[in-house]
Formats: structure tokens, C-alpha cells, sequence
């Protein structure tokens, strides 16, 4: 046994030891493993499920996903149109389309053609980069190691506006990329042919790295002539946009926004026509539901926003700045699919270090509660989580710090501060390709982002001071737990102290100063002594 201090400092330390242990102890409870109780009721699961149709779902991402949707493209504004007509068809209200202008017209392919014409011929598989000039010429293809390249054809396995940068003055008459993408480590297939982007005085086309093999081995055989073919159609003015629509509550002002973004390239299955599909999916779950008196009228307004991806919402927050102050939290949905007979993760992105919520506890608590309860990693998911022709993995959860990478970069941004929920099954190693198709979702997955999606939101949308009591003692709980475990909890204690207060979001009356103060006592107790 150590030797007890004698007196002074060392003795006021000591004293602090045993109140350190002390208050460790009380933590451990917190942090013991325990059936975790739901604050979403599991009862609002089985009713969801018991409408939900992942048939529709798929149905809508296939409509969506046959439209090619950069954007500022006509593409867009059509799968726009088919959304809106499926929203009000679900009983969606006030549906429209907000337009945003753009100082660049529409921009769509409309030809992309290549070929080999010597010393074979040989087509080979393309589309153009996005924004490409217009080309139609025969000429040499050359690797870019030097010389003049003026009037030949490139081939490069960088993307498109690289490629042009590094040459500079010896700017060839088109480039083909054979570039491959990389997601969080993963790195595209080589007979994918990626999504990139170009100069608008530029021809490029984009082809698989496979392709772009083929061809170098032609060209170390001899001098090698292609035929290029690229054709877009260009019409002023541009704009980008996104679809809007509301189940309307009975309180104004304190709205839910459900995100999904609608542009990409073709077909863009998983990223993000998935997404979108399943809103309309969750539209008319709703709207069923309710006629059919299994759940009531929200109390606040659910609102539905198809976007361009994040640039939609900061137009729409420039233009109706107010409007940011009406909007109590946003759940954006990006990929909700995944990939056929592969090991799916369902990531969910916390918010911002100053954006600290309540939001981030829920639906921590909803995931893990689903996961135990339906889909735990030891048996066979129960079938309510499983979807015809889907895998029968477990529900695999992976929880990100704050990434800026998807729509909800314009609710949380500084500023706007609306917090979020962000989800994702993301197929990293298909995304931006041409291979990224809707028979390659996993209908499981849609399921079980469908339900992760709407519940929180419904949840949110009708909580009264019942909910918002049960929301903060829970968040205490994590926030406390956190503490103990920080590295340094008087750092870390404002921002959970503020996170107790978004709560107050739910029930202005709810009185949080109690629980901030049980947070800086735990904070002081396990702090590293001097």
C-alpha cells in the first residue's frame, strides 16, 4: 500500500484521488454494457415495416436512375419533373421545383463515340467528361511525355482537368482519360469508366483504365489513329435546382427536413438515385399510414427536399435566409443500397464539433437498438430486417466524426446551424462509374435505411415533453460517458453541455441546468490531476 500524504497540497490531492474513484465507480455504471432501451418505440418500427415496400423504392431509383442528372443539366430538371409528379401522386404538398440560375448554360451529352480506326478498328467504350466541348476529328493518339501535341488525341490516366493543366501551351486537339477513382481507401474496378469533369473549351472522354490499357499496348506496337466523336447540347440559361414538398404539422415553424440529392452522372444508382427513390417511398409510407389511422397527423411539418447535392441548399438558405430558423433538424440519406452480395456498413456521420445535438445520441440509440433487437452479428437477422432477393447480413454500424461530404455540409455549416443526422451504405468501389446500376443494390439495405431514415424523423416530428425529458436523461448518460473517457473532459464539457441544451429544441420548457451541472461535477472528478 502506498504511503498516505502527510499535509497540504498533497493531502488536497489525495482528497481529489478518492473523489476521482469515487465518481469512477458511478460512471462504470453508466458505461456498463446493457439492453439498450429505445427511445424511438419499437412499436413505430413495426408499424413502419408493416407499410413499407422496398419494391417501390427500387422501382423509383430505377425511374431516377434512368436519367442522366448532372448538375445544371436538362437531365436533372427531368428526373426533377418525374419526382414531383411521383410526390404529389404520395400525397406530398406544396411540390415544386426551386430554380436556382446558373451563369453556365445546361450542359448534356448527347454523342460520345471512339473508336481505334488503325492499325485495327476497334470501338471502345466511353461517355464524355463532364461540361466537354464539342470534337469530331481523326487524329494520332499519343501518351503525354512531351512534344507537341497540338492536333492529336491524348491518353492519360489522370482525370480530365489535370491532364489539361500539366500540358498547358501544348494543348492536343482531345483527351481521353482512362483515370480510376479511390474512395476512403477502395479503388474503383479497372472496367469502370469513372465520372470526371472538363474544361467547357475542352474535349475529353473518359474511358475504363482497361480500355486505356488496351490502348497502350497498341500504341508500344506503332503509331495508332483514332476516330473521336463528342457532341453536348448546351442551352441558356442554366440553373440548378432541387424539389421540395411537405407533409404539413400542426405546428408551424419547428419543421423536419428529409434530404436526399438527385443529380449525378448516369446511371448513379446507389449514389444517390437510391436515396431519392426511397424518399418518395417514405412519402407515401407516411401519407398511408396516416389515412389509415395507424399513426396521426405529425404534430411538425415533415418537409422532403430532392437536391442538387449541398449546392441546392446553400442557394435556397442565400435566397430564404429565414428560413434556416424553421427547420429543427435535417436526416439526409446518401446511398441507401450498398452492393448485391458484398460486406455492407451502414455509416453514420455525427455532427459538427460546433454543432454539438441531441440528434447524434438518437440516432446512435435507434441504430444500436435496431441492430440488437433485428440484426445482431450472433444469429439469422430477424425477417422483418430481411428483403426479398437482399442479403441476410447483420446491421453493421460505423460511426464517422464530422465529414464534409454530403448535403449535410449546407444544414450545418456556420451560420445555418441546423444540426443532422447523416446516413449512408455507401458502395465505394462502384460509385461515380458507369457501373454504379440499380441490379447491384441489395434490397435489404434499402429496407433498413428506409426505417433509419423515417423513424428519427417521425419521432422528432412528434415529440412532446414526454420524448424530450426521455431524449436528455439519455443524452446525459453518453455525454457523462464521454467525459469519463476523454483525454480531457474541462475541454470536451461545453461542447456536451451544449449538446444537453439542444435539447430544449423538443420542449422550450425543459430545465437542462441540472443535468449540466451532474456534467461538470463528473467533468472535474475525472480530470488528470496537476
Amino acid at each position: 500500500m502506498a504511503e498516505l500524504p502527510e499535509s497540504g497540497t498533497s493531502s488536497l490531492r489525495y482528497g481529489r484521488y478518492l473523489a476521482c474513484g469515487a465518481a469512477i465507480g458511478l460512471l462504470a455504471a453508466l458505461l456498463a454494457e446493457a439492453p439498450i432501451e429505445p427511445l424511438v418505440p419499437d412499436s413505430l418500427l413495426r408499424t413502419i415495416l408493416s407499410e413499407l415496400s422496398v419494391d417501390n423504392s427500387i422501382q423509383q431509383t430505377a425511374a431516377i436512375a434512368s436519367h442522366t442528372r448532372y448538375p445544371n443539366s436538362q437531365g436533372f430538371l427531368d428526373a426533377a419533373e418525374y419526382v414531383v409528379a411521383r410526390a404529389r401522386e404520395y400525397g406530398l404538398q406544396n411540390v415544386r421545383i426551386e430554380r436556382f440560375p446558373q451563369p453556365a448554360p445546361l450542359w448534356d451529352q448527347v454523342e460520345a463515340q471512339l473508336s481505334v480506326v488503325a492499325p485495327v478498328e476497334q470501338p471502345i467504350p466511353t461517355v464524355l467528361a463532364e461540361h466537354s466541348a464539342d470534337a469530331d476529328l481523326t487524329a494520332q493518339l499519343v501518351e503525354s511525355s512531351g512534344g507537341d501535341l497540338r492536333g492529336k488525341v491524348v491518353l492519360t490516366d489522370r482525370e480530365p482537368e489535370e491532364a489539361w493543366r500539366a500540358l498547358d501551351t501544348r494543348g492536343p486537339a482531345a483527351i481521353i482519360s482512362a483515370a480510376s477513382g479511390e474512395f476512403f481507401g477502395r479503388r474503383t474496378p479497372s472496367d469502370a469508366i469513372l465520372w470526371s469533369s472538363v474544361g467547357r473549351s475542352q474535349a475529353g472522354l473518359m474511358i475504363s483504365p482497361h480500355s486505356g490499357d488496351e490502348l497502350r499496348a497498341l500504341i508500344k506496337r506503332g503509331p495508332v489513329t483514332v476516330r473521336v466523336h463528342a457532341k453536348a447540347k448546351r442551352v441558356m440559361p442554366g440553373a440548378i435546382g432541387m424539389v421540395t414538398g411537405e407533409i404539413p404539422g400542426a405546428q408551424s415553424g419547428q419543421d423536419i427536413v428529409l434530404a436526399a440529392h438527385l443529380d449525378h452522372q448516369f446511371p448513379g444508382a446507389n449514389d444517390n438515385a437510391s436515396g431519392s427513390g426511397t424518399l418518395l417511398e417514405l412519402a407515401r409510407t407516411v401519407n398511408r399510414l396516416i389515412a389509415s389511422n395507424r399513426i396521426p397527423k405529425p404534430r411538425r411539418t415533415l418537409r422532403f427536399w430532392w437536391t442538387t447535392e449541398i449546392a441546392a441548399e446553400q442557394a435556397y438558405f442565400r435566397e430564404h435566409p429565414e428560413e434556416a430558423k424553421k427547420i429543427l433538424l435535417s436526416i439526409v440519406l446518401d446511398q441507401a443500397g450498398g452492393a448485391r452480395n458484398a460486406e455492407n456498413n451502414l455509416v453514420i456521420i455525427y455532427n459538427p464539433d460546433w454543432l454539438p445535438s441531441y440528434a447524434d445520441d438518437l440516432i446512435w440509440n435507434l441504430a444500436e437498438f435496431v441492430k440488437g433487437r433485428y440484426a445482431p452479428a450472433e444469429h439469422e437477422p430477424d425477417r422483418l430486417l430481411i428483403a426479398p432477393g437482399g442479403g441476410h447480413q447483420s446491421l453493421r454500424t460505423v460511426y464517422w466524426e464530422y465529414q464534409p461530404i454530403t448535403d449535410e455540409v449546407a444544414f450545418e455549416a456556420r451560420g445555418i446551424g441546423i444540426p443532422g443526422i447523416a446516413l449512408a451504405v455507401p458502395s465505394l468501389d462502384l460509385i461515380h462509374t458507369n457501373l454504379d446500376t440499380v441490379d447491384r443494390l441489395d434490397p435489404t439495405w434499402m429496407k433498413r435505411t428506409a426505417l433509419l431514415t423515417l423513424a428519427p424523423a417521425w419521432f422528432v416530428a412528434n415529440a412532446g415533453p414526454r420524448e424530450a425529458r426521455a431524449v436528455l436523461e439519455y443524452t446525459f448518460q453518453r455525454a457523462a460517458s464521454r467525459l469519463a473517457m476523454s483525454g480531457d473532459p474541462i475541454r470536451d464539457l461545453p461542447r456536451e453541455r451544449q449538446r444537453l441544451d439542444s435539447v430544449r429544441t423538443l420542449d422550450p420548457q425543459l430545465n437542462t441546468q441540472p443535468y449540466k451541472d451532474r456534467l461538470e461535477t463528473v467533468a472535474q472528478a475525472v480530470r488528470k490531476p496537476n
